[in-house]
Parts: C-alpha cells; structure tokens; sequence
C-alpha cells in the first residue's frame, strides 16, 4: 500500500472506525446509568408546569400564594431526590463494570493500529484499569449529587417565586443526566489512552497526539505532536491566541470533559523517506479542519473565527482554494458551515 494511502487508511481507522467504536461503548455504559430518566425528568417538568399554571394562572405571574408555593417546591424536591437517588450508584456501577473492557478496548484498538502502520501481527498489550482511574469511575456518584443539592437548593421559598426559577432548578437536576455522560466519555477516554501508553512504553516508542477530525481549536493544536515515551505533552497549546497558556501538562488525552483524543505509537522508521509521516499528515489535516471552521457546535464560533485569522498569519501551507475559504471567513466573522463532512 502506498505512504499516503497507508496515512489516510491509519487517520480513518482511528478517527472514523476506532472513535465510533468508543461512542458505542460509552452509549452502552450510558444507558445502563441513565435508564429512562431522560422520559421521566420531562413528565416532571410538565406537570410541573401544569401544577403552576393552575396554583398562579400563568407562567409569567408571580407566586402569591406562599402555602402554596411551599407545597408545590416541596412536591418538585422531593420528585427531584427520587429520580436522582439511584442514578449515582447506579451510574458508579456501570462505570466501574466497564473498566477492564474499556481498557481490553484500548489495546485491541492499538494493536490493530501497529498492524495496519507495520503490516506486521500485533497482539494487544495486558493492561489493567490503574488505581486512579477507578477513583474518577467512583466520582461519577459526587457529579450527581453536586447537581442534585445545586438544584434543591434554587427550589426553596423565594428563590423560586416564578416558574422561571422552577424550570430552572428543574434543569439543573436533569442536567445531572449529561453530567453522567459526560464522566463516562472522558473516564472511558482515560482508559484507551491508559491501554495505549502502556502498549507504547513496550514497543519502546514515541507518542503522538490524535486529535479528532472536529476538535476543538486547543487539542487541534496538539495534533500529530510526538513525544517521547516517558514524556508529557506540552501545557497552553492552542490556535485561538486568547486561550493559549491555559492547562498543564498531559501524559496523554483526554485534555477537557467530553474529549475524544488519543495517543498512539510512532516510529520514526515506519516513516518513508520523500513521502509525508504520518504524524505530519495529522498535522496538515489539523489545520485543514482549522480553515475550513470543523467543529462541534458547542464550540464558539468566535473562537474558531481567531484560530483561522492565527493560521492565515503563521502561514497555513494548504491549497490556494482552502486558504481562500479561511480568508472569506474571517472577513466574514463566521463560517457557513461547521459540520465536518462524512460523505466523500
């Protein structure tokens, strides 16, 4: 197989297939955690409703009726405290279950990453969860509690005189929901990275940084950087000027809740001589996704807007059309389109 297909085989394997694989897993542990609450945290918000609306006439009027409210706040906290009270243990248990298979799936994925870079057999690496990744699974049961006392709190008296207030102390119990996911994806994430550092410690390898094909513009930055073995990242990378210098050093992703990055093994004789690396192609690809604005929507587009004018003035070193479409961003103040595309 030729280097540049062999570069674009390895980013799809890992970007595409191998993050899809992990977003199935993840899926799993989250609907083991999180059962129906999703349904169920939305009936409560519209009887809730419904409850104010009868008690006050309207969802604009204020309370006026202090029995009243007392009751209908005390019907919601105690809602709120039966709907969260299993799903922090709940959730610690799915978490904690999954640990050795997230970790067996970190080797798995790196080992057939060394067999599609090498063409060589490759078995995974043994490797067991660390003692501090059970510590952040156990964590998941305080993310929950810390949302169910921040929403019990905003439910008392006249702090919640309108139903504003109520809809959103309600909120801030169901986003304990997201908070789970969100402890999942990162923990499950530690646990790849966790199986991959291992597995490049045995080959006597460098590590490099891959980045998601929309990551955010900080771990866009850090994107086919290699490292020795025993090395850390780098703190403060960034292509957004203002956001540069924040964070520490890393051993490895994930960098922020929620991320998906992930290092993986590199060799410097696995390269080619005239034909780009493969870490220098993640690079190039990079800050292909810088000019052209990929990136989740919960991303700021201002952001993304001062990663690209940081590029266009470094220097981007990509084609005359795909500079052009950065330049027009810019002047614009936006780009049309964030999604990254999946169709060829």
């Amino acid at each position: 197989m030729a280097r540049r297909d062999r570069n674009a085989a390895l980013a799809s394997l890992v970007q595409d297939d191998q993050t899809d694989a992990v977003r199935d897993f993840e899926d799993r542990i989250a609907a083991r955690a999180i059962g129906d609450l999703d349904d169920r945290f939305m009936i409560l918000s519209q009887r809730s409703l419904t409850a104010w609306i009868t008690a006050f006439g309207s969802t604009t009027a204020e309370a006026n009726q202090p029995g009243v409210l007392r009751r209908l706040l005390a019907t919601i906290r105690a809602a709120i405290r039966r709907l969260l009270a299993p799903l922090g243990s709940r959730a610690q248990e799915a978490l904690g279950d999954a640990l050795v298979e997230a970790v067996l799936l970190g080797a798995r994925q790196h080992a057939a990453f060394v067999e599609e870079a090498t063409d060589r057999r490759s078995r995974p690496v043994n490797a067991r969860p660390s003692r501090s990744l059970r510590q952040r699974a156990a964590a998941v049961a305080d993310v929950v509690a810390d949302r169910r006392d921040r929403a019990l709190a905003d439910l008392r008296g006249a702090a919640a005189r309108r139903w504003s207030s109520v809809q959103n102390g309600i909120g801030i119990a169901r986003s304990a929901l997201s908070a789970v996911r969100g402890h999942i994806t990162t923990t499950v994430s530690e646990a790849v990275n966790e199986a991959a550092e291992a597995a490049i410690e045995h080959l006597g390898a460098k590590k490099v940084w891959i980045a998601e094909r929309d990551a955010c513009v900080n771990c866009a930055a850090y994107a086919g950087l290699t490292v020795a073995t025993d090395a850390d990242f780098p703190a403060g990378w960034s292509w957004d000027p203002q956001q540069r210098g924040r964070g520490s050093e890393l051993a490895a992703p994930p960098k922020h809740p929620n991320c998906r990055c992930r290092v993986t093994a590199w060799l410097d004789d696995w390269a080619v001589e005239g034909v780009i690396s493969f870490p220098d192609s993640l690079r190039r690809e990079a800050r292909r996704s810088i000019a052209r604005g990929w990136s989740l929507p919960t991303e700021s587009g201002a952001a993304r807007i001062r990663a690209a004018r940081e590029l266009l003035r470094t220097g981007p070193g990509l084609p005359k059309s795909v500079e052009e479409f950065a330049l027009l961003a810019v002047r614009a103040g936006r780009f049309p389109d964030r999604t990254f595309p999946t169709s060829p």
